[in-house]
């Protein structure tokens, strides 16, 4: 049994390591209920899809929502679809949200200047 669960392992994918943002933002309930909370994501890199886990209050129902979603992630914002449950009803909801991130990394640019190109060694004169 432990040789099968070692090549198992040996097949699964690589994944790539990335580092958790977090956001706090409000969340617009489809039914008709406004939710203020947070959110952790799965990657703190901008202009790509995370996942999202959160915690939301809502405002009309006086109950936490806790969260799983799909986020786009912005460096300053970001915009995502939830599907929560509320806890004091045990009933499924779903929600889109907008928020303030924090830790997202900015994306590296990178500059090159003409000053920075070498310049080629003189070229020999002939007879000289």
């Amino acid at each position: 049994m432990m040789p099968a669960v070692a090549v198992a392992i040996g097949f699964m994918p690589v994944t790539a390591k990335a580092d958790p943002a977090f956001g706090f933002g409000v969340s617009f309930i489809f039914g008709g209920d406004v939710a203020i909370g947070v959110r952790v994501f799965s990657d703190d890199r901008p202009e790509r899809g995370a996942l999202a886990l959160g915690l939301d209050y809502k405002t009309k129902s006086k109950s936490f929502r806790p969260s799983v979603g799909a986020a786009y992630l912005e460096e300053d914002f970001y915009v995502d679809l939830s599907l929560g449950l509320d806890l004091k009803t045990q009933d499924v909801d779903y929600g889109i949200g907008l928020g303030l991130t924090s830790n997202v990394e900015s994306p590296a640019v990178g500059t090159t200047s003409i000053t920075s190109v070498p310049t080629p060694p003189p070229i020999p004169t002939p007879g000289a």
